[in-house]
């Protein structure tokens, strides 16, 4: 059964910049990504690894454990390719409350 939860305000994250949170004990990072907000698996597919401190530099999150680097954009692994973050759908209403459903 997924789970919709209110995690933050629209104007709480600013263009460029990430969130971690988590929705039903699961682990989340939202992030703005050119105007549009994104939530993601907060952790790592390789080795499960957190992605709370991850630095994001424009449009690429790097995993601190192995560097492991993702299109935040969409996801898909920069190095390696193979890799992804699974994403998470994500609604706002009209007073800019974000919501993550998972």
């Amino acid at each position: 059964m997924a789970v919709k939860d209110m995690v933050c305000n629209k104007d709480d994250i600013w263009e460029g910049e990430k969130f971690f949170t988590k929705v039903n004990g699961k682990p989340i990072i939202v992030l703005n990504v050119e105007g549009t907000i994104k939530a993601y698996q907060g952790w790592c597919p390789h080795q499960a690894q957190s992605l709370e401190d991850a630095p994001l530099d424009g449009c690429t999150l790097t995993c601190m454990a192995h560097v492991w680097e993702f299109d935040i954009r969409t996801g898909k692994g920069i190095n390696p390719k193979t890799a992804k973050l699974r994403e998470f759908r994500v609604e706002i209403d009209e007073d800019g409350n974000i919501y993550v459903e998972v």
